[in-house]
């Protein structure tokens, strides 16, 4: 973790894996021209990802914002770059670890780097790391998913060495690994990486159970963990109501799987994801630019999701959208490739030994699990890596030394004095280029927040701005909230407020230049606009989102907010009501339609909203909606909300208080006093009070007469709905 930078868990590793990459790269040319037994060999493989890698180029180019498809931005940090950067890892690994030795060094370093995330992670879940609570461990990566997917890659790196070891104590150790791995694993709770679990250990045990004829001990024990994986799998599924499951949160949300409610909304958002294939079949709209289709065909069913999806979440789908058909097909190629030199080679050539039988077991096992992973979550920097191992290790046995390539000789002199150089100088240019002023500009808006001073605060914004980093949107983004903060600041001069406001609109309005068709950008813009009361620009703003989605409803529920500040209330009204029949699930757009309902004299159409105690309730504690109800006098509808309200928070004297008054202004004084004698049941600290309006209401005096004090709530009056 990078604390120093924006998104730290993201930025710090992919900036550094960049700058790895690249050092290395550049030494392994050096190596490579001066030793040909580095030279870059030939497989289908490295050929594969080449010809993926030419696709992509051509795709973002011609894409739908190709700045964003080749440099992504801080919280994804994914992109066309990232891809190169995970082709040249495979090619100087697969060129430089030719041997089992070298692996051996190379497998265990990551192994006990992963034994020490695992511990962490562990730790975690046993609650004793001070000021941490998970229910689902992330360790020191940040995140969950990401957690899942490195330890499945390392379980599978552990059946690895099992599998090559000769010595039992070793083996003992890797078992132990294993145990723990898979268990850290599963507290993660990512569904889609334990199911990718399952399928990949299942893969692994039916291939050597069926082709491990050499291998009898290893075929027996296959057998057994093939029959021990059914019996295992049926059981949990038969006791998954059972309270061992049920009391642990991750194996219960394992257990509760529902394959219909769960891919419902990952559904819909593959058959968006399928709409915008079709306008775009060949070459597809370029890497990082799902999010132009998600609001484009954005459907209303997903109003309680993330509103801003920019990612498939299948890894079919998001190459589709990214690369097109051509796309899809030269990654999945990859695949092929893979699947060649384990299946088909040793099946063509009888006496292939590339690969042992319990080798291609493990490799075919780790890849359908990372594949079956895949469908339900994205790619990081995390699995990126290690989907590159897996992919060096094969083409460092399956490749073929090229003998045009192997027979060139180059002069030691050129490689020390011209070669060696250059690469060292082409190393540093490229590293400054590509990473130095995305770092800077991420450090400057964490300086950003943490200055208390906000020239100092603006200075640090305006430095990152300057860096001409590729992450501009996100800088523009957190300087606009800073200005809406500051906005509501009274502390903060008229000068400072300006200076900041000027600058917001500014690199806004480069923005919405640089990227016109994203309807985030003008949602924010929007937003912005609304915060500093420039109502005008923000209805604009909001109306050119609306165009670009036009059946979101936030957008449109923000349109309804700006035409009710403007006064108008019946335009907002007709937008909230737009909003809730786009689905009437939306509990949010309900209760603000009512709320305007009530505001526009329209009472009667307002309590027609209220279909049973759930929606009373949801009504009770929307504050909007209970003004908007007091403003127009409706004193027995009040009273249900607020037998809602104290029912909800018995504690709040003040509800207790309001509906008591309330029934006294319906001429319902029994039902007052009854009301006051059960909230100093509920909060004995209040009974002195309450009694005291009880007894002014039989007197018949006003509650509150003789019983003012500081501390005490009050009766409270109709007033006007406030903006």
């Amino acid at each position: 973790m990078a604390n120093d930078y924006f998104f730290p868990y993201i930025t710090g590793k992919n900036f550094d894996f960049r700058i790895i990459v690249e050092l290395v790269f550049f030494a392994w040319i050096v190596l490579a021209l001066a030793d040909a037994k580095y030279r870059p060999k030939f497989s289908w493989l490295i050929s594969a990802f080449g010809i993926f890698l030419i696709v992509m180029f051509f795709a973002n180019l011609l894409g739908q914002h190709p700045h964003s498809s080749f440099w992504s931005n801080f919280e994804r940090m994914d992109g066309y770059v990232t891809l190169v950067h995970v082709f040249l890892y495979t090619l100087v690994l697969g060129s430089v670890l030719t041997t089992k030795k070298l692996w051996g060094y190379y497998l265990h370093t990551t192994l006990f780097v992963a034994f020490i995330v695992s511990l962490y992670g562990l730790a975690q879940f046993a609650g004793v790391v001070e000021g941490v609570e998970r229910t689902r461990v992330e360790s020191y990566l940040g995140n969950a998913a990401y957690l899942a997917i490195y330890m499945l890659f390392h379980i599978f790196i552990v059946f690895w060495l099992f599998v090559e070891s000769k010595v039992n104590l070793h083996r003992v150790i890797y078992g132990l690994l294993s145990v723990m791995f898979i268990f850290t694993l599963i507290e993660t709770g990512t569904r889609g990486t334990v199911l990718g679990l399952a399928v990949g250990i299942a893969v692994m045990v039916a291939y050597i159970a069926v082709f491990g004829a050499k291998y009898k001990e290893f075929q027996r024990v296959a057998i057994g963990a093939f029959v021990f994986l059914l019996v295992g799998a049926s059981v949990f599924v038969l006791g998954k109501d059972s309270d061992f499951i049920q009391n642990n949160p991750n194996l219960a949300r394992i257990a509760n799987i529902n394959f219909e409610d769960d891919l419902k909304v990952r559904g819909t958002i593959w058959g968006m994801a399928w709409d915008g294939v079709q306008e775009r079949p060949v070459l597809g709209w370029g890497q990082s630019n799902f999010n132009y289709i998600f609001n484009e065909k954005y459907q209303p069913f997903l109003f309680d999701q993330e509103q801003w999806f920019d990612r498939s979440h299948n890894i079919i789908m998001d190459w589709l959208v990214a690369g097109g058909f051509l796309g899809l097909i030269a990654y999945l190629s990859i695949f092929v490739a893979c699947l060649y030199y384990l299946i088909i080679v040793p099946l063509i050539k009888k006496d292939d030994e590339t690969f042992t039988v319990l080798e291609r077991a493990v490799l075919l096992g780790i890849l359908a699990g990372y594949f079956t992973h895949n469908l339900v979550v994205f790619d990081n920097i995390i699995s990126y890596i290690f989907f590159a191992v897996i992919l060096a290790l094969i083409h460092s046995r399956a490749g073929k030394v090229v003998p045009s390539v192997e027979k060139v000789k180059v002069e030691k002199n050129l490689i020390n004095q011209f070669v060696a150089p250059v690469a060292g100088v082409l190393a540093v240019a490229l590293i400054y280029t590509i990473n130095i002023p995305g770092m800077q500009a991420a450090g400057d808006i964490i300086d950003g927040y943490r200055f208390q001073d906000p020239n100092e605060r603006l200075a640090a914004f305006e430095r990152a701005l300057a860096r001409d980093s590729f992450a501009h949107q996100e800088i523009t983004e957190q300087l606009a909230q800073q200005t809406m903060s500051i906005m509501q600041d009274p502390k903060v001069s008229e000068e400072i407020r300006t200076k900041y406001m000027v600058r917001s609109e500014e690199e806004l309005k480069k923005l919405v230049e640089e990227k016109p068709e994203d309807a985030r950008i003008h949602v924010f813009f929007g937003s912005y606009y609304r915060s500093v009361g420039n109502l005008e620009e923000a209805a604009k703003q909001m109306q050119i989102a609306r165009e670009l989605s036009p059946k979101k409803q936030s957008i449109i529920a923000q349109q309804g907010v700006i035409a009710y500040s403007q006064g108008n209330v019946e335009s907002a009204r007709d937008y909230f009501k737009e909003a809730f029949l786009l689905d009437e699930r939306n509990l949010e757009a309900r209760e603000y339609y009512a709320a305007l309902l009530f505001a526009n004299g329209e009472g009667e159409a307002a309590k027609a909203l209220v279909t049973d105690q759930t929606i009373i309730d949801r009504f009770a504690l929307n504050d909007f909606l209970v003004n908007a109800a007091n403003s127009a006098q409706d004193n027995e509808f009040l009273a249900k909300l607020y037998e809602s309200r104290v029912a909800q928070n018995p504690e709040l004297e003040q509800n207790w208080v309001s509906l008591s008054f309330l029934y006294y202004q319906m001429g319902n004084k029994d039902k007052a006093i009854e009301t006051l004698n059960r909230s100093a049941e509920a909060k004995p600290s209040f009974a002195k009070m309450a009694s005291c309006f009880a007894d002014n209401i039989k007197a018949g005096r006003e509650p509150e007469t003789g019983c003012k004090t500081e501390s005490a709530p009050q009766p409270q009056k109709a007033k006007p709905v406030k903006q």
